[in-house]
This record gives C-alpha cells, sequence and structure tokens, in this order.
C-alpha cells in the first residue's frame, strides 16, 4: 500500500488521514501501551505534524508523564474513548500514530521492539528485528531501519 491511509476511532466520530509513508514504525512494549491497548504492545507508526489530517471531529487530549520521563500528549476520542496518537514533548513535530485505529494496520512494517524489557514474557519477538531495553532516540532509527 502507498499513502494516503485512512483510519479513525471505534465510532466513526473522528476521522484522519495520514498523508505520507511513515518515518518509522515499530511495537512499543511499555507499561503504558500495554495499558492503552488492553494488549500486549502498540503497533505506533511516526509521521511528520504536518502529514496527519483530521477529516472530522475533533480529537478530545491529555497529557501524561510517559515512562522516558518525558510529557506526551494523548489524543483521543471523547465519544469512544479510542486513543488516536498522541504528541511527544521530545518530538513536537511528529505525531505517533496508532496503527491500529488504520482502516487497514496489516501493511505497517515492523522495524523496531522498544522498551523490549518490559515485553510481556510470552511475547515471541521476531530475532531479526532490533530490541531495545527502553525508549531510543528515533532519530537515530529514521531512515537505518
Amino acid at each position: 500500500m502507498m499513502a494516503p491511509y485512512s483510519g479513525g476511532c471505534g465510532c466513526g466520530a473522528i476521522r484522519y488521514t495520514v498523508t505520507s509513508e511513515p518515518l518509522i514504525s515499530y511495537l512499543c512494549h511499555c507499561t503504558e501501551c500495554q495499558r492503552r491497548t488492553s494488549s500486549a504492545f502498540g503497533l505506533n507508526l511516526q509521521i511528520p505534524t504536518e502529514n496527519l489530517v483530521i477529516e472530522q471531529g475533533t480529537p478530545a487530549s491529555r497529557t501524561r508523564s510517559a515512562d522516558s520521563g518525558n510529557e506526551l500528549v494523548l489524543n483521543f476520542c471523547s465519544d469512544c474513548g479510542t486513543s488516536l496518537f498522541s504528541v511527544p514533548s521530545a518530538r513536537p513535530q511528529i505525531r505517533v500514530v496508532y496503527a491500529g485505529t488504520l482502516d487497514d494496520p496489516s501493511w505497517v512494517p515492523v522495524k523496531l521492539n522498544i522498551w523490549a524489557d518490559s515485553a510481556l514474557p510470552w511475547v515471541h519477538m521476531d530475532p531479526s528485528i532490533d530490541k531495545i531495553s527502553g525508549q531510543p532516540n528515533m532519530a537515530d532509527y529514521i531512515g537505518k531501519v
């Protein structure tokens, strides 16, 4: 698949379009992603801010401290609660799109496993994909994996 990619919340109140290929995509095994997804990890992709276009609705937001210690602005649907994307304080020019909200997330390639030390013990990671213990400087990996 090639951009653009469409997605939205569970109830359809918010719709968005990603207008570029991701800078990077990865599995995050941090405890917050485990809570946010009610699963073992989050599948995330990073794009430049200008390449996330909100087509319908207005996401609500809240700020929290990430496991890395940085502030993170979480954007979600105030009607159904679906987490859509975040804005990391360390990289405000980036949007971290939660790929499970894409209409078709099957194309998203996994390039990294981050917060691998927090992975649930039964998660089997592909040995050909880099594992990072905590939060890497993502700029170091863009275009290299």
